[in-house]
């Protein structure tokens, strides 16, 4: 362990056998600090200007942005390096979704004039394509072997352990006790497991227990339709799963224009899932390696050999002892931040979906960055500050036909604009469609009739995660629809959807 070098360096550490630290004397010759420490019974002491609480996309940006001041930094992960994303979550997942892809692509192959004798799988060599693409990823090992070495070049710490607060300024890690002048916290979210009587107990997954699994269930019932929810489904479903997805809301996505939301149930429906709006799950019995589940509404139980839930996340803060701290959290436990990244206390700052609001990767990254520098600011004693800018967050869920958007959906924007316009495009009649023989989709833009600028668009098409980013950056500059109809598409894409869309726009 190196001490770290340049402005506000302050760890303190001897080495074996005597020597001295950046401040005090080893009153204590032969013996480290440590060890005396220890034989007096204490922790491992340490003093750095930032201790970053999680490794993920948040906690990680938020270390590096802290350690290029000049400020030395600790990070604390009880996990995996690198957190949720690329571990459990966005990169496994996207990995399975496009071995889904390959399938459903494989058994369509003859309608290009492609012919082979039968498209098959081995679904264990699906789930180990996942893994290898997580260990690319993490460069793999028992801790992530990538990031060991990105924070070890950088001369950034690591704690492995749970951190716990005991006061203001001091964090226990397994046995060793970590003081700093400001803590970003960046400990992320964990599966909301509903209180439906039964359920505890059950071996039903979480969204990380799928990352997990080698053998495919026949029968799945996913308590559940929102991101999450629907890309599993929709991998499973993909794989000839019987799936069946229960969702309490009246449309699955129901944070999506309604319009999209109705179009994505149609395409679970086509890859043969069948989906339960304005259903709640009541009861949950676990017998003889299989599920019944009692569903409100519906006349008979569901049978169905795996169970998973997929109900939202809730902030994983409650083994911090973050109650000593006394922070100010908003009415779900979400820690509360002003455009600073910084919480009610002064020197604690917060970043990523452990604060709640848009749970992205993308958001938690520069949130991260944000709160790293600000957290070292407040170390060095300086009133520099930096400002979060979220205004404008695209967003996509990625089932059989990708599904982003940006800014407000008609039903939002009918609230706060007296008219609007509001143009719409069938993909299915590009040209770019009909060469690819794709699934179709729509475009949907939503402007204020007064000044005809942007405030929402909507995709649901083959590449709606790439298309998204034009109407994104129009929603941000303050583009008008004419604008968007204006500029010349390249011939054939996807993206010429929005021009023509934005040319449709009418009077609603």
């Amino acid at each position: 362990m190196k001490t770290p070098r340049g402005r506000g360096a302050r760890l303190v550490w001897i080495r074996l056998g005597g020597g001295s630290a950046s401040r005090g004397v080893n009153r204590h010759p032969g013996f480290s600090l440590l060890q005396y420490a220890r034989m007096k019974g204490g922790a491992r002491k340490e003093i750095y200007d930032v201790v970053v609480i999680g490794s993920g996309s948040a906690g990680m940006s938020a270390a590096f942005s802290a350690r290029e001041t000049g400020a030395s930094v600790c990070v604390v992960e009880r996990d995996q390096l690198g957190g949720e994303c690329p571990n459990w979550a966005c990169v496994p997942s996207k990995a399975l979704l496009r071995a889904a892809k390959a399938y459903r692509e494989a058994k369509e192959a003859g309608k290009f004039g492609v012919s082979m004798r039968r498209a098959g799988y081995d679904f264990a060599d699906v789930m180990r394509y996942s893994r290898d693409v997580v260990e690319r990823v993490t460069g793999g090992g028992e801790y992530g072997g990538r990031y060991v070495k990105m924070f070890k070049k950088s001369g950034i710490e690591t704690a492995r352990g749970s951190a716990v607060f005991v006061n203001a300024h001091t964090l226990y890690v397994g046995g060793r006790k970590l003081e700093a002048k400001t803590f970003v916290i960046a400990t992320g979210t964990k599966d909301l497991i509903p209180p439906i009587e039964g359920l505890e107990g059950t071996p039903f997954w979480g969204s990380r227990d799928v990352m997990r699994i080698i053998r495919q269930p026949r029968s799945l019932a996913v308590i559940g339709g929102g991101p999450v929810g629907c890309e599993l489904s929709t991998f499973f479903g993909s794989f000839d799963t019987r799936v069946t997805l229960i969702q309490g809301a009246p449309s699955v996505l129901n944070r999506e224009d309604a319009e999209i939301s109705a179009l994505a149930k149609k395409a679970l429906e086509r890859i043969g899932i069948e989906v339960l709006i304005n259903s709640n799950v009541s009861k949950v019995v676990y017998a003889r390696n299989r599920f019944c589940l009692t569903i409100e509404g519906q006349d008979e139980p569901l049978e169905t050999d795996q169970l998973l839930v997929s109900a939202g996340r809730r902030p994983a803060t409650d083994a911090l002892g973050i109650e000593k701290l006394k922070l100010k959290l908003d009415s779900h436990g979400y820690i509360s931040v002003d455009e600073t990244q910084v919480s009610s206390l002064a020197h604690v700052f917060a970043a990523g979906d452990v604060t709640g609001g848009m749970q992205f990767t993308h958001v938690a990254h520069p949130a991260g960055d944000i709160a790293g520098y600000n957290a070292a600011m407040k170390a060095f004693g300086k009133n520099a500050r930096r400002k979060a800018d979220f205004s404008v967050v695209p967003r996509v869920t990625f089932i059989s036909l990708e599904v982003a958007s940006v800014g407000l959906t008609e039903e939002e924007a009918k609230a706060m604009y007296r008219t609007l316009l509001v143009g719409t495009f069938n993909i299915a009649s590009l040209g770019r469609a009909v060469t690819e023989s794709s699934g179709g989709g729509l475009v949907k833009l939503v402007a204020d009739a007064k000044t005809k600028k942007l405030v929402g668009g909507h995709i649901m098409a083959e590449r709606a995660g790439e298309m998204i980013h034009e109407v994104a950056l129009g929603v941000k500059l303050g583009a008008r629809l004419g604008d968007l109809a204006n500029l010349i598409h390249a011939f054939p894409t996807y993206s010429e959807a929005i021009a023509a869309a934005a040319a449709n726009a009418k009077t609603k």
